[in-house]
């Protein structure tokens, strides 16, 4: 019994701590959400284009696999609600189309499984589609102040 009350007490000390903080927090969340985000992009960027090389090697394949894997980790730490703040579209067809295209590609390639492959691109075309309207309003919100 004791314990639960310690551990109460350590929770309530973080909640309190934490709804006490200002704004200085708030534009710590977002610089690591657009990081996140950003980086996200980049790395899946980086690691499809490594894939596109048809001389690809077994240790270039390696590495972008990894890449991608990286990517999809940082995907995964973005939250909703800073993409929505961005584009009311964005966090729903990020989830949809590039987090779930990427799954998809990469579960694909583990599996050997090219309509795996196949569906992940397609996902990941619809993103592209999305994303090339989107990106430069998107880009001016994350540039602001």
């Amino acid at each position: 019994m004791l314990l639960l009350r310690y551990i109460f007490l350590v929770w309530l000390a973080a909640f309190t701590l934490s709804a006490c903080t200002g704004s200085d927090d708030a534009e710590s969340i977002s610089k690591t959400q657009k990081y996140y985000f950003v980086e996200s992009l980049k790395t899946v960027e980086t690691a499809g284009r490594q894939l596109q090389n048809p001389a690809l090697k077994a240790d270039e394949l390696k590495t972008a696999l990894a890449n991608m894997d990286e990517g999809l980790k940082l995907a995964f730490q973005v939250k909703a609600d800073f993409l929505d703040q961005l584009d009311p579209r964005l966090s729903k067809n990020y989830q949809r189309y590039f987090v779930k295209g990427i799954e998809s590609y990469r579960l694909g390639i583990e599996a050997r499984d090219s309509a795996e492959q196949q569906q992940g691109l397609k996902l990941l075309s619809q993103w592209a589609m999305f994303w090339s309207e989107a990106k430069q309003p998107v880009n001016a919100k994350l540039q602001a102040p």
